[in-house]
């Protein structure tokens, strides 16, 4: 297909004609719900058919009804080819303009809002095999954490990065020629396309991920994660994600999963720990009975307390103290 002749073919394409109602049936009959930080979001199999090729593309229509929070377990890169795209990524809104994009690694959660008419996505997943020999080497060259992690097997996979591309003609042109291949696929199309979309990556990467915005994003997100630790150590004893998420102005999913990516912990193991912390302090100096330091703490049920300071100090309350007792004498 020539590029002229590309705007008349996506404009043939159509609206969405399926409910919101129907996507869900849709979701629960053909994927399993797993839990993911106190949330249940739908897997999507890794099983899928990718063919010849190393991709599949695919549209996302305008006038679109709210899809369920999903994970692919592949790379996805989301191009809003017109009208406006709303998405909420691991818990945190995003909106694409037409012309932006984002790419999110493995395990990152997502969902999308309902679509006005005029708008128009393009959905790219990459099987695994895509980063392998010549797209690792450019990855390898380019120098930027969040590629390497796409690129790495054993990498977290957690990350996601958007890109402001609306009027960067080279992202357009990569796209386009994505698409005029894919619409009119033929010998040879499989691996064109799997040659633009490693353009239009390797351009996001070089040209973004070294750019002062995205520094000041990680920088910003690192900010929030400190100030997250310290108010964990100000409010251990009411350890209430929702309440801080109030106190701070943020969505709690957005927190959670922001807390767990900066520590590798989840926000109920941070806050025992600080709990904990703090019973031996209480244990070590006063003479306060064992519930009344699990009370102070924040721990109402006694057995609990006693299952989870063993756990954190390898003894009970008792034993500590009289360690503690016989170390001052």
């Amino acid at each position: 297909m020539k590029l002229s002749e590309l705007s008349s073919a996506l404009d043939a394409i159509g609206a969405a004609t399926y409910s919101e109602d129907e996507v869900l049936a849709h979701f629960k009959e053909k994927y399993q719900q797993v839990p993911y930080d106190n949330r249940e979001v739908f897997l999507f199999t890794n099983q899928r058919e990718f063919g010849e090729g190393k991709h599949i593309v695919s549209f996302h229509l305008g006038g679109s009804p709210k899809i369920p929070e999903h994970i692919y377990q592949y790379v996805v890169v989301t191009y809003c080819y017109k009208g406006v795209f709303p998405l909420v990524i691991d818990g945190s809104p995003v909106t694409l303009d037409s012309g932006d994009c984002v790419v999110m690694d493995r395990n990152v959660p997502h969902k999308v809002e309902a679509t006005d008419p005029d708008t128009l996505a393009v959905n790219i997943v990459l099987s695994n095999r895509f980063f392998e020999r010549r797209m690792m080497s450019d990855i390898a060259r380019l120098h930027t954490r969040f590629a390497t992690e796409l690129a790495t097997a054993g990498a977290p996979h957690r990350r996601f990065g958007i890109y402001r591309t609306h009027g960067d003609e080279f992202a357009r042109d990569c796209v386009d020629r994505i698409l005029c291949e894919h619409l009119d696929y033929t010998v040879g199309s499989a691996d064109i396309i799997d040659d633009f979309v490693a353009a239009l990556l390797t351009y996001l990467f070089r040209t973004f991920e070294s750019d002062s915005e995205a520094f000041e994003q990680d920088e910003r997100r690192s900010e929030l994660v400190g100030v997250m630790r310290e108010y964990i150590a100000q409010h251990y004893a009411e350890g209430s994600l929702k309440k801080m998420a109030q106190d701070l102005g943020y969505d709690s999913t957005y927190l959670s999963s922001l807390i767990r990516q900066g520590t590798g912990c989840s926000f109920k193991q941070l806050v025992n720990e600080e709990r904990m912390q703090h019973a031996t302090v209480l244990l070590q100096m006063t003479s306060m009975p064992a519930n009344e330091v699990a009370g102070a703490v924040g721990i109402s049920n006694l057995t609990q307390f006693y299952k989870r300071f063993r756990e954190f100090a390898g003894c009970t309350p008792k034993e500590f103290r009289e360690k503690a007792s016989y170390g001052r004498a």
